[in-house]
């Protein structure tokens, strides 16, 4: 089982995996032959990759099935756990996962580091926003803050969504396992942005509407940034979320004012990392592939 805290049965656990991929550690040292270890923990990439190899060349089989949820979700068995290893291993631990100990189970691939990988980006783009708050058209002074808070936190979240999708491109996890975790844990709005990214939408077809016009999130963003400056607040994702529209813009000046979708920050935060502005989709769809 999962530990829910980082107790002292998980700290002795760490040290038996760490003293597994040691190279001072005996060879013959812990039989694990045979055996099936699935760490449930949150480690790096790098060291469930250098853990599986060891366990392997022990006679074990590895699997990572790092979880979302604090210690509550845990205990209701709600969790969700990204599962990385074999086939043949999720058969043999699935009847103790789904209805178990979680919600759902995202089947990421045979790489065990894939499943902690998706853990990382998982936590790096979590942060809060309220979607389902009921916003009124009052025309009164905090009613229109409230208006603004909306929709520069609807803009980070973009800014967000969209680095983690050039992360999950870049070092090989995908956009497939990133979305699907996006619509079980982090609700509607965060799968809504991400299907934008991944269909093509953030770079509309030339007769085709966005969804959310760029210039409108200009708009909209730019208030909320000058709002919190005039009490001297600094939003430090905020500001460069509107750095990163501002940029999408002068892409969509530099490209026949073509039409953009607030989402097209992806395009930026993808040149920034190397990639093109437009993924091999849109490239395809717009006759260039």
């Amino acid at each position: 089982m999962a530990a829910s805290r980082y107790d002292s049965s998980t700290e002795q656990f760490h040290a038996g995996l760490l003293s597994l991929h040691s190279e001072e550690s005996d060879a013959n040292s812990g039989d694990v032959e045979g055996k099936i270890v699935v760490d449930t923990t949150t480690i790096h990439p790098e060291t469930t990759k250098t853990l599986a190899k060891r366990l392997k060349e022990k006679g074990a089989e590895f699997a990572a099935a790092p979880v979302f949820g604090a210690t509550p979700v845990a205990e209701a068995g709600q969790l969700l756990v990204a599962f990385g290893g074999s086939t043949a291993v999720y058969e043999k631990i699935s009847p103790f996962l789904k209805g178990v100990i979680a919600r759902e189970v995202l089947l990421v691939g045979e790489e065990p580091e894939q499943a902690t990988l998706l853990k990382t980006t998982g936590y790096f783009s979590l942060f809060i926003l309220f979607p389902n708050y009921p916003f009124q058209d009052d025309p009164t002074e905090l009613n229109g803050l409230l208006i603004q808070l909306k929709k520069f936190l609807m803009a980070r979240l973009m800014e967000l969504i969209a680095e983690a999708h050039v992360f999950a491109e870049k070092t090989g996890l995908g956009s497939t396992a990133l979305e699907r975790l996006l619509e079980l844990n982090f609700g509607t709005v965060a799968y809504s942005d991400s299907v934008r990214m991944t269909t093509g939408v953030y770079v509309p077809g030339k007769n085709q509407a966005p969804w959310s016009d760029l210039d409108l999130a200009l708009k909209d963003v730019g208030h909320g940034v000058d709002c919190a400056a005039r009490v001297g607040v600094q939003l430090e994702v905020a500001n460069t979320a509107l750095e990163h529209l501002r940029r999408a813009k002068e892409y969509s000046e530099k490209n026949g004012r073509r039409r953009l979708d607030s989402s097209s920050l992806y395009g930026v935060v993808r040149e920034d990392a190397g990639l093109d502005f437009r993924t091999d989709l849109v490239r395809k769809r717009d006759g260039e592939e």
